[in-house]
């Protein structure tokens, strides 16, 4: 059985099927984009089932900024409320079951349901605090570091997600993540490199 996750919406007791009415379900094959790079975002999408992620091209290489599973809401946020280039692409890990709310129809209930200010003000708080834990942990965290807050938090991951993928989400390569998993097996009595095995999956990364 595939193991599921407990999405930040219901951590946030946001009871998002009340509003199904508003809503369009799809069905949607692994590996879809639901939001092309540059393409102005005109959609909300929340995960029924399956598993989403978002992310971002630099130097031609596909970086992972983030995963999403059941109930979680994702979208471009900036390219959708300012209605610019999209920064991001979203799409599909696994056969997912997405739930689209349009931005006209966010609109329309922004003006008929009087508790909709004070769900997207959690919303946004919530994924506020998540991307600054996340950019401090790329300053301040070794790659091993942040594999260990991963298996910690989310160990689901490693059973519904690729390993190139979870490597670009830490930045490191599908090597230097192959190196940090045979270190979790194996005890080394060596004496300290003149540069850590951290720093070295870091320079390797930035290197390939």
């Amino acid at each position: 059985m595939i193991p599921k996750s407990t999405g930040y919406l219901a951590d946030l007791n946001i009871h998002w099927k009340n509003y199904i009415q508003y809503l369009h379900k799809i069905e949607v094959a692994p590996k879809t984009k639901l939001q092309l790079l540059h393409d102005v975002a005109n959609r909300i999408f929340i995960v029924e089932s399956g598993s989403v992620r978002m992310g971002f091209e630099k130097d031609g290489k596909d970086i992972t900024l983030q995963f999403f599973f059941e109930d979680e809401l994702v979208a471009s946020v900036e390219s959708l409320f300012n209605q610019t280039p999209s920064k991001y692409f979203i799409e599909t890990i696994e056969h997912s079951t997405i739930y689209y709310l349009t931005k006209e129809m966010l609109e329309v209930m922004a003006l008929k349901l009087p508790e909709m200010a004070n769900i997207t003000q959690d919303i946004l708080m919530s994924r506020l605090i998540y991307y600054s834990n996340h950019l401090h942990s790329y300053i301040s965290e070794t790659p091993e570091q942040r594999f260990n807050k991963l298996i910690e938090t989310r160990p689901y991951i490693f059973m519904r997600v690729s390993q190139r993928h979870i490597a670009s989400y830490l930045g490191i390569t599908n090597v230097s993540l192959s190196r940090i998993k045979a270190r979790k097996s194996v005890v080394y009595d060596q004496q300290p490199a003149t540069v850590s095995v951290a720093e070295a999956d870091n320079e390797e990364y930035l290197k390939s």
